[in-house]
């Protein structure tokens, strides 16, 4: 009561320098120690996720044959000239060795060499209309197979998981209850998954995996060295964290959910249980 009179007897002033104390006294307890996550559950049910699969190249090499040409043939062409039909033969009769005849010169050499060509011509007459008949010789074309090689193909052949542990949260700085399971996915990454997870809600939470074995110290998991698999993303639920593959699982004993703010341990559990 004395308090209350106390108060009541300052001055205007004071008791308004007094209320924004403690309205903002009120509103950094409420940011910082973040109390209202006590009372709020966030859960968060995920898949497990797909297995990652390993790439593999074949090339395939397939003979693809060209598709022939058609064969082109062309047709007779009658023409019907106007003048009668005039046919001029090559002379072909071989010289014999008979005696020349008179008055027959001999050929000089010029003319020996390159003989001249001796054409009969024929002519009929009292021919009105004649026609004359030219066939083309036919023309094929064939064109040559062609082998084609197909471009290299990449598959992908999917492969399951490993399970490599299985553990159960301990009560650290919080009581909290689930499974934590581990697994290897063939490109070699591991998962780090929470199942049935129960656990008590707070401020700046972390999934970290730890060097530390399991101890009942709420302080011993940040101590030694730690790697952070991000903010936990509830309190309740089924969750996937995913190691890098450049990550060296033997490296840590531990996985632990840490409040980053107050360096305080809400519950822990080993990554190197085997399963049963």
């Amino acid at each position: 009561m004395r308090i209350v009179r106390y108060l009541l007897g300052l001055s205007t002033r004071v008791k308004i320098t007094v209320a924004v104390i403690a309205v903002a006294l009120g509103v950094f307890v409420i940011a910082y120690f973040e109390p209202h996550k006590l009372f709020i559950d966030e859960v968060v049910d995920e898949a497990f996720p797909a297995p990652v699969a390993i790439a593999t190249t074949t090339t395939a090499a397939e003979a693809t044959p060209a598709t022939a040409a058609p064969t082109t043939t062309s047709p007779p062409t009658t023409m019907a000239p106007d003048d009668p039909v005039t046919t001029t033969t090559p002379d072909t009769t071989e010289p014999t060795g008979e005696d020349p005849e008179r008055g027959f010169t001999p050929a000089t050499e010029e003319e020996q060499e390159d003989p001249p060509v001796t054409t009969t011509s024929t002519t009929t007459p009292g021919a009105e209309e004649s026609a004359t008949t030219t066939t083309a010789a036919a023309t094929t074309t064939t064109a040559a197979p062609t082998t084609t090689t197909a471009p290299p193909t990449t598959t992908t052949v999917p492969e399951g998981p490993v399970l490599l542990s299985v553990s159960e949260w301990i009560s650290i700085g919080h009581p909290g209850t689930g499974t934590v399971l581990v697994y290897r996915q063939p490109d070699g990454s591991h998962v780090v998954r929470f199942e049935d997870l129960d656990v008590s809600n707070g401020p700046d939470l972390l999934v970290i995996l730890s060097a530390a074995p399991l101890v009942d110290d709420r302080a011993a998991y940040s101590e030694v060295a730690y790697l952070s698999l991000g903010d936990l993303k509830g309190n309740q639920g089924n969750q996937n964290y995913v190691v890098p593959p450049e990550v060296n699982l033997d490296d840590y004993q531990t996985v632990a959910i840490w409040c980053r703010r107050f360096n305080y341990t809400f519950n822990a559990a080993e990554i190197h249980a085997p399963p049963a």
